[in-house]
């Protein structure tokens, strides 16, 4: 089973419209709603792929209960924590390719939320995946989460990460993770190394603080991996990107665990991500690709081994 943790979820919404103008009423042509938050796009990429999927997240107010009443529509198996604070959302407007955003904060949640999450933690069974994504609420207890995913790394549990900021370098250096997924930005900071420099130097750099293996997604150009052999590959895309990539990471992130629970090498791993987070790209909302759609991309995209990635 793969089990997504996530302490930032959000309602989200896409408004479709022609055109963006400041100030000007909006009628959307179209309107879309959905679990959001990185650990439940996810979550419902992972569904997609017909994988069995369970969400641990904190949910609060009546954002909350949409949120719970959209999941139970899907095969995920949801463990909705209560918090004080309303979960938050995230608006898009989608027009001609462009997108305007406005992500809320999310809340901390209250400490009993965090150790009612904690203890859900604990109990997540040797064998299983635990992926936590996603933004860290500042003031959170990230030294108590870290000593959980410690606690997971100890007794069997794969624990993948793909999280920024601070949080990051503490989860690596403490819970040694199987997996860690991030970008060049998010990297930058543990490695300290320019984000223009080379990905294999970044990987090596997140893998010298405790990572496993490392995926670095690169934007149009791709994404690399390193395993802790130092076999490295390095996945790139023919197709033309589209215009909601929001949730491509997500997606990717979902593939990549979904093959590798399923014993499928690197490198094959690595193409589905990459044609997951390719296919999310050319449909609006996010974690709304279809199969057809992953199956066009995995056509275009190709994976070389011991590419540098600079």
């Amino acid at each position: 089973m793969i089990r997504t943790l996530g302490f930032s979820p959000s309602l989200d919404v896409v408004y479709i419209v022609d055109a963006v103008t400041v100030g000007a009423i909006h009628r959307p042509s179209r309107v879309l709603r959905s679990a959001g938050g990185k650990s439940l796009n996810v979550a419902r990429a992972l569904a997609t792929l017909g994988r069995p999927a369970a969400a641990i997240v904190p949910l609060g107010g009546r954002i909350g209960e949409v949120i719970v009443d959209l999941l139970a529509q899907t095969p995920i198996e949801l463990t909705a924590v209560p918090t004080a604070d309303e979960t938050r959302m995230c608006v898009t407007a989608a027009a001609s390719g462009a997108l305007t955003e406005f992500y809320e904060r999310a809340p901390t949640p209250s400490p009993d939320a965090v150790a009612a999450i904690i203890a859900h933690v604990d109990a997540v069974p040797a064998g299983d995946v635990l992926a936590i994504s996603g933004a860290i609420p500042d003031g959170l207890d990230v030294a108590a989460v870290v000593a959980a995913l410690a606690r997971c790394t100890e007794r069997g549990v794969r624990v993948a990460v793909d999280v920024h900021g601070p949080a990051l370098g503490a989860i690596i250096g403490g819970a040694h993770p199987w997996i860690v997924k991030v970008n060049r930005s998010e990297a930058a900071p543990i490695t300290g190394l320019p984000e223009s420099a080379e990905l294999a130097a970044h990987a090596a750099g997140l893998q010298r603080v405790g990572a496993g293996l490392v995926v670095l997604t690169d934007g149009a150009d791709g994404s690399f991996a390193t395993d802790s052999a130092g076999r490295s590959w390095r996945a790139t895309s023919t197709r033309a990107p589209g215009a909601f990539p929001v949730g491509s990471g997500d997606c990717f992130f979902a593939g990549l665990l979904a093959e590798l629970v399923d014993g499928t090498g690197i490198p094959q791993a690595l193409r589905i991500a990459a044609a997951c987070g390719t296919a999310n790209a050319e449909a609006p909302g996010t974690a709304t690709f279809d199969l057809a759609t992953v199956e066009a991309c995995l056509a275009a995209t190709l994976v070389r081994e011991g590419d540098s990635a600079g």
